[in-house]
């Protein structure tokens, strides 16, 4: 089913490799540590800073990163600890489960 251009829900041309590059900012941060600047991410992905900061702000306010408390940086955010909380590998089985966690997620099955 094709969207309506003018709906604001269909992906236009250039929007793809905007997800791309978020997806890509995203796991820079991951690799990083918290505490990466956006001057750091913008070098590491050869991204222009505007484009970098544009992102990091985006991905601030939808809450996958968070500002470091001295604002100095970026760290992860609780959607990601969400998501990672929800994923699951293709036995059905959530990757590094260790302790109590596996024994509870063992229970439940």
């Amino acid at each position: 089913m094709s969207r309506d251009p003018d709906d604001g829900v269909g992906l236009r041309a250039r929007q793809p490799q905007a997800v791309r590059n978020a997806f890509a900012v995203l796991e820079e941060v991951a690799r990083c540590g918290a505490g990466v600047t956006g001057t750091q991410v913008a070098r590491n992905l050869r991204m222009p800073k505007a484009t970098a900061y544009r992102l990091l702000n985006m991905l601030v306010e939808d809450e996958y990163l968070v500002r470091v408390p001295d604002l100095s940086g970026f760290a992860l955010g609780r959607k990601v600890v969400w998501l990672v909380a929800r994923a699951e590998d293709v036995d059905g089985e959530r990757p590094e489960q260790s302790g109590a966690d596996a024994e509870a997620a063992a229970e439940r099955r």
